[in-house]
Parts: structure tokens; sequence; C-alpha cells
């Protein structure tokens, strides 16, 4: 969930331009049965090396950063694994593989006190009534990869989430990503509703990126052969306010706009729908809203999956009776814990007046899975070719 609070003024309409490229991300074992936990899908047969498990091929690291932060901050990063990294000669000359374990699930917090602070500057609501969950990913071929090396390096992408969001928000894009050759950072920000530290005085979202940069560079060893960036609603700012001219940016329910109404520099893809209930582009003028130098994409033409290449500065809006809502963006584990903890509250929130945040609209839609069937072949697609 998020809020974005950008001023703006309205531009001429983005000149219409239809594109078909081919968007389909990799699914290599998406269908592969499960691996047990503590073992390998493979093993040594009269002496032989193991040979590594392919369908586990992506790797999941919980991180965290410090430094002159002041408190820990949680990291949440997706890479590709590298089969040849786990093979190694041991003692006796021989070869030796990894043993890959598949993520059993991402470790996620619901806190009602953080979400009454930031929404209601409500200060009294216990501690008890936060919500741990355990959320599968999306993909069956995630690794556990906490021992796993980094690739040294490689396509560098971070995921900024929104107002009352989490570092998992994004996690089935993070996934795809990352079969696709993608090293992927995802951040905790003060503004998480998983309240995993107490943001101090001066702790903004500019200090936890720079800080991230720095880590990815100095402390991981990963060099970033190019830089992205995608941010959800609030993100969006964060990604416009992050590297220079080189970098993707891909902004999703938010806009595409500085906050002093400049326009943003560089390779943009914008995704957005006139059901945002959160930042609603009917009230910020529509489509006409969108900057002029945008090329406006056809939903219709891309569902046919044909060969195409995307504009650098593009945008997608969802306009039709069941478009998109807030947090249909997000992937669906996280939609349903707050359905789980939320919905007895939605009711009184309702009565009240208390904003909630598009989320009456995904409890009636939970059109997580639609929505990415389509934003992440587009997205995967858009930075391949810009970054890669």
């Amino acid at each position: 969930m998020a809020v974005a609070a950008m001023v703006l003024t309205t531009p001429k309409v983005a000149h219409s331009f239809s594109i078909t490229p081919t968007m389909q991300a990799h699914s290599v074992g998406l269908n592969a049965p499960k691996i047990p936990s503590g073992g390998s899908s493979s093993s040594p047969v009269n002496g032989a090396s193991a040979i590594p498990d392919t369908t586990l091929n992506v790797a999941y690291k919980p991180l965290s950063i410090s430094g002159d932060l002041g408190v820990n901050v949680p990291v949440a990063c997706w890479f590709p694994v590298d089969q040849n990294a786990l093979q190694g000669p041991t003692t006796e000359g021989t070869d030796t593989v990894g043993i890959l374990q598949q993520l059993s699930s991402y470790k996620h917090r619901i806190s009602i006190r953080r979400i009454a602070q930031l929404l209601a500057r409500i200060d009294w609501i216990p501690e008890f009534a936060n919500r741990n969950f355990d959320l599968q990913p999306a993909s069956s071929s995630v690794a556990d990869g906490e021992s796993l090396p980094f690739p040294k390096q490689g396509p560098v992408v971070l995921l900024a989430h929104g107002y009352l969001g989490s570092r998992f928000d994004l996690s089935h894009l993070a996934e795809n990503l990352a079969k696709q050759g993608f090293i992927c950072f995802a951040p905790e920000y003060p503004e998480s509703l998983a309240a995993s530290f107490t943001p101090l005085e001066g702790l903004d979202r500019r200090k936890i990126t720079d800080k991230l940069l720095d880590s990815i560079a100095n402390d991981w060893n990963v060099k970033g052969s190019s830089f992205g960036m995608v941010g959800h609603s609030m993100g969006c700012g964060t990604a416009i306010e992050t590297g220079d001219e080189t970098w993707a940016r891909v902004c999703i329910a938010g806009f595409p706009r500085q906050r002093d109404g400049s326009p943003i520099p560089g390779n943009v893809l914008f995704l957005s729908s006139m059901n945002d209930g959160v930042v609603s582009l009917e009230r910020l003028g529509g489509k006409q809203a969108i900057p002029s130098d945008f090329t406006m994409l056809d939903e219709s033409t891309i569902r046919e999956q044909t060969t195409g290449l995307l504009p650098s500065r593009a945008a997608l809006i969802f306009d039709r009776p069941d478009a998109p809502n807030h947090i249909s963006f997000l992937v669906e584990s996280v939609g349903n814990a707050m359905i789980d903890l939320l919905s007895p509250l939605l009711p009184a929130a309702q009565a009240i007046g208390f904003p909630v945040l598009d989320f009456d609209r995904y409890k009636a839609a939970q059109d997580s899975k639609a929505t990415a069937e389509v934003v992440h072949p587009i997205v995967t697609a858009y930075l391949k070719q810009r970054m890669m």
C-alpha cells in the first residue's frame, strides 16, 4: 500500500503507439517438483560428482545494512544461481556441488501499531497486535541462498516499496527478474508496515538507498554492469531521485514527475490504472496528465505477445472496468496477508473515514496474478532492453 503526493500540471496528450514486444519471461523449472527440505535433488552415484539442480535457478538471501544509519535495515536480495560457482575441487581433486534447498518462505510482518501511527498518529496500539507471516515464493524455482555466493557482476535493480509497504511487495517481480540474470535488492524504508526498525531522526529513503548502493559495491563486492530501479507508489519518487540518466526506471502506481513538476530524465516506463483509488489519474487529469514525450502503450497489443521494441519513455495505463487497483500490482501473498489480518478491521475503518488505501477494492478483486501476467512481461522486457 502506498500514498504518493505529487503536484503536477496537465501537459499535452501523449501520442499513441501500439507495441508488440516479445515479453514472456522464461519460466525454467516452474513446474518442477519441490525438493525436500535439507536435501538436494541429486546425489553422487558410484563416486560421480553431484549434478547441480537447475530447477532452482533463483536464490534469495536476507541481508541488512547499518553503518552510519544507526539501525539495522533489512534488505531482501534475489539473484541468479551460478551453477558453476557451486562446483569446485575437493581435497581429493574431485568435483563437488553445493546443496541447493528450496526456499520455504519469506519472513513477513504486519504491524497494526505502525499502520495506526502513520495513518492516524495513534500510538497506543500494543505490540501484540502485530502478526508474523510466512509468505510463499511466487515461483517454485527459488533456492535458499543464505550460504550461496553473489554473482561477481551483473545488472543491478533496486526495488522501492510504497507508503505502508514492505520489502516483499514486489518479490514476484524480483523472482522473475533474477531468472533473467538481474541482481535485485529491496530495502525496507522507514514507512514500512513491517516496523522492523525504529527510524531515527533524519533517517530517510535517500540515506538508506545510498547506504545500500555502497554496501552492494564495497561490502558484498557486486559490480553493477548497469543499474535500474522499480518503484511502487511512494517508491516511484524514490526511483526518480536515485541514480543518473544512465539508469532505467520503472514507476508503478505513482506518477512520472519530479516534485518540482519537472520531467524525469532518461529511460522511464510508467504503469498505472484508472481504477487506482490512491494515486488517482482521474483527479490528476486522466491520460492527458501523462507527459507529452511519453509514448502511450496499448494493453491489448501487449497481450498478443508479438515482437517489437519498447520506447525508452513509455506509459501503459490500464483503462477497463476490471482494471487493477493500487494493491493489485503487489505480490498475491502480501495481499492475502493483509486480507487475513485487516479484514475484520475494514468495516470500522470505513465507518470512521480511516484511509484504507484501496484495501477494500483489492479484497473484492484479488487480481494480483492477473495483473502480474500483464505487468511482469513488459517490465522484464523493458529492463532487458535498457540494461542488457
